[in-house]
């Protein structure tokens, strides 16, 4: 698949949220594959170790969970939803919202920093089972 500017792909699921609201996932992925114009190969794309998940569709959920936890984005029982400082985030950004724009968020640099620790914490307990071996 073609290299996507990740804060250009948040940039238009916002876009996209405002326009219409809720979406389902797969409905938000769509409409970026049209907007990005990515042809079927390139939407059905999947990774070699893991077949079953498709690089696209992980790029935008990957993307939205971080849109998730800076409060732009909202997950509601009927889809996704773009909230008022998502709207915000539209007016102050133009064409792209960087990841130095999330980090402005104090919910975003919690959820970034509890996941950094917890893969360190992963890390060190393979390294220990790795030493038990020995």
């Amino acid at each position: 698949m073609r290299k996507i500017d990740h804060g250009r792909l948040k940039y238009q699921v916002l876009s996209i949220l405002k326009e219409q609201s809720p979406l389902t996932q797969k409905e938000i992925v769509e409409k970026l594959a049209s907007y990005f114009q990515l042809t079927k190969e390139e939407r059905e794309e999947t990774y070699s170790k893991r077949p079953y998940d498709k690089v696209f569709y992980k790029t935008v959920a990957s993307n939205e969970e971080r849109l998730r936890f800076a409060g732009l984005e909202d997950f509601t029982p009927q889809g996704h939803a773009i909230t008022q400082r998502g709207l915000n985030a539209l007016v102050e950004n133009r064409g792209t919202i960087p990841l130095s724009y999330l980090r402005r968020f104090p919910e975003y640099r919690k959820w970034a920093s509890e996941g950094h620790r917890k893969k360190a914490k992963e890390s060190e307990i393979i390294d220990i089972d790795k030493l038990l071996e020995s």
